[in-house]
């Protein structure tokens, strides 16, 4: 694990609470369920998993499958890229 990764968790979840507001949190948790990653250890691999979840099963219902790409590829970013 490296702070870099969750650091860019933070500010997944802080863009997700954008969309969804307080369940942001929620939504986050079960995906961390789904791929079974450790919040305090979640490594770029596990993020990449989580965000790909999120891009397929979350996000299309609130931006549809247009905006639910634009908005994995942007958080894919931040992954590839760490910490800014």
């Amino acid at each position: 694990m490296t702070d870099d990764a969750n650091d860019v968790a933070g500010r997944i979840l802080a863009d997700m609470r954008g969309i969804w507001g307080e369940m942001a949190t929620a939504m986050l948790r079960k995906r961390l369920r789904d791929v079974c990653a450790n919040p305090a250890q979640l490594t770029p691999a596990e993020l990449r998993a989580i965000v790909q979840l999120l891009q397929e099963k979350t996000l299309p219902s609130v931006l549809g499958p247009e905006g639910a790409d634009q908005k994995a590829k942007l958080w894919m970013s931040w992954v590839d890229d760490g910490p800014s």
